[in-house]
């Protein structure tokens, strides 16, 4: 992205006064100042100040809506309301943070794993929506092994006393105490119910994937990137184009 459309829509100036403050050198790129107004900068790589009428050294947010991808440590609550317990919004990098940046759907405090941030309200209603039965697949560690019938029980949809039963879910037994879930819907602490219907204990709850896109083995716990390209056509739901201007 051009310095100038960065600067300019990442503090809500026009480009003429823009394209003034880089001449004038006010304008700082990873700390250096840069007098070429199509010099390209990528959000999430580059830190970009500038010394406004009101403000020295201002931080510039990266324009246009912000999609990151956190490996959730335990521990922290997916919400945007502090309280007692400190919230996913915490382990935002300065220059990402966003008034309207919000978790796509939620994990358990006690849940890890991979979690979706973004200022699109419609991307993140498509992502939670029941009607798109977007996959989510979580590993869980139990305290005992489930009965013979759990596979048949998960498939079949399950009466967790809600308004409707649960839409059939994928249940792989991996080891005597470990399985992976893939559920179609979102409800209320629905793996560890599920798993309680059935006489066991969730003692530990990861997610690993939704969609076609799998947390990167890469990614260190409590760390976040930018959602790219790819990672979009993997989750087959897509945010709201950008409108340059």
């Amino acid at each position: 992205m051009r310095l100038d459309r960065y600067v300019s829509q990442g503090t809500s100036t026009s480009r003429s006064e823009v394209l003034r403050w880089i001449r004038a050198g006010r304008v700082l790129v990873d700390g250096v100042v840069v007098r070429d107004a199509g010099s390209q900068v990528t959000p999430g790589q580059h830190t970009v100040t500038a010394d406004t009428p009101g403000e020295t050294g201002q931080l510039v947010r990266p324009p246009g809506h912000i999609h990151l991808v956190l490996h959730k440590p335990k521990g922290y609550v997916s919400s945007t309301e502090e309280g007692a317990s400190p919230i996913v919004l915490e382990l935002v990098p300065p220059q990402w943070q966003h008034r309207d940046l919000a978790p796509v759907g939620r994990l358990d405090k006690d849940t890890t794993g991979l979690l979706i941030l973004t200022t699109d309200g419609g991307f993140n209603h498509a992502l939670t929506s029941p009607r798109r039965h977007v996959e989510k697949a979580y590993l869980a560690e139990l305290d005992q092994p489930l009965p013979a019938d759990a596979v048949a029980r998960f498939a079949e949809g399950m009466d967790l006393g809600d308004a409707a039963p649960c839409k059939p879910a994928d249940l792989e037994i991996l080891g005597p105490t470990q399985v992976r879930v893939v559920l179609r819907e979102g409800r209320y602490h629905q793996v560890k119910r599920m798993v309680a219907k059935l006489g066991s204990t969730v003692v530990a709850l990861h997610r690993e994937r939704i969609g076609g896109l799998v947390l990167d083995a890469t990614l260190p716990i409590g760390q976040m990137r930018f959602l790219t390209p790819s990672d979009v056509q993997a989750l087959g739901v897509a945010p709201a184009p950008e409108r340059d201007r």
